[in-house]
This record gives C-alpha cells, sequence and structure tokens, in this order.
C-alpha cells in the first residue's frame, strides 16, 4: 500500500510539472521580435527636461534629478565636471544648485574641504532626465 502511495505520489508531481508551462505568463522582450544578431537601430537623440526650480522628487530622500542634459559632463577619477558650476565657490555665479553640506561630510560625521570620496560620482544617485517614450507603460503615483 506504502509503495503505491508513493508511486502516485510521484506520477502527480511529475503531472504538475509537464502543465506548469501552459500557464506561465509569457515572457516579452524590450527589443521586441528582433533578433540578437540583427543590427539595432541608432537611438534618437533626447531632449532633456531642462526645469528651472528642479523636478519635483517621488518618494522621501530621494537624491534630486538632474534637469539638465549631462552628454558632455566628465566625470573621471580626476575629474568632475559638475563641480565646476555646483561647488560651494561657483554656484551662485554659475546660478547653479549648491551642493549640500552633506557631500563634505566623512561617514563619521567629520568636516572637508572638498566634496567626500563617496559622494564624488554624481551620477551615481543622481540621474538625467529626458522627455522619451516609455518603454512599458508605468502607473507610478505620487
Amino acid at each position: 500500500m506504502k509503495k503505491i502511495i508513493v508511486t502516485l505520489l510521484i506520477s502527480l508531481s511529475g503531472l504538475m510539472f509537464q502543465f506548469s508551462p501552459v500557464y506561465a505568463d509569457p515572457i516579452y522582450s524590450l527589443r521586441g521580435n528582433v533578433d540578437l544578431d540583427e543590427i539595432s537601430e541608432m537611438i534618437p537623440n533626447r531632449r532633456s527636461m531642462a526645469v528651472d526650480g528642479g523636478i519635483e522628487v517621488s518618494f522621501e530622500d530621494q537624491p534630486p534629478m538632474i534637469p539638465h542634459s549631462i552628454d558632455k559632463t566628465r566625470i573621471t577619477l580626476h575629474e568632475n565636471s559638475c563641480m565646476s558650476c555646483h561647488n560651494k565657490k561657483d554656484a551662485k555665479t554659475t546660478n547653479a544648485v549648491k551642493t549640500p553640506k552633506s557631500h563634505y561630510r566623512t561617514r563619521g560625521g567629520e568636516k572637508l574641504s572638498n566634496i567626500s570620496t563617496g559622494r564624488y560620482f554624481c551620477t551615481q544617485c543622481h540621474a538625467p532626465q529626458a522627455y522619451t517614450k516609455p518603454l512599458i507603460q508605468n502607473n507610478f503615483a505620487n
């Protein structure tokens, strides 16, 4: 009797796995119906969202969005061209948002004269915005 129950359970579990792909959601690719070997189309230039006063944040403690193009902005180990406008000294003359005091502190809270190395690569947290067609439907609301 025990062998019959075990055999029956194994058979039923096999059937369960056999029919599971039928009920699975189909997989959709953002590439559409294009082979991976096929040469991609050139992406058109996107108009950046130059917004006076910045872009509204969507959640608490969200890093501010970059409301201008950063196509020619260089951020390397030796150069950060964001700081040519956004540093403490030049922000007023360039009419740019000044880098906050938190970016001039170590993790331990010690004040620094230059921007903290942990905050040096701006695009690690701050992202540029552009007017584009959404790739997928987005129902997000603030």
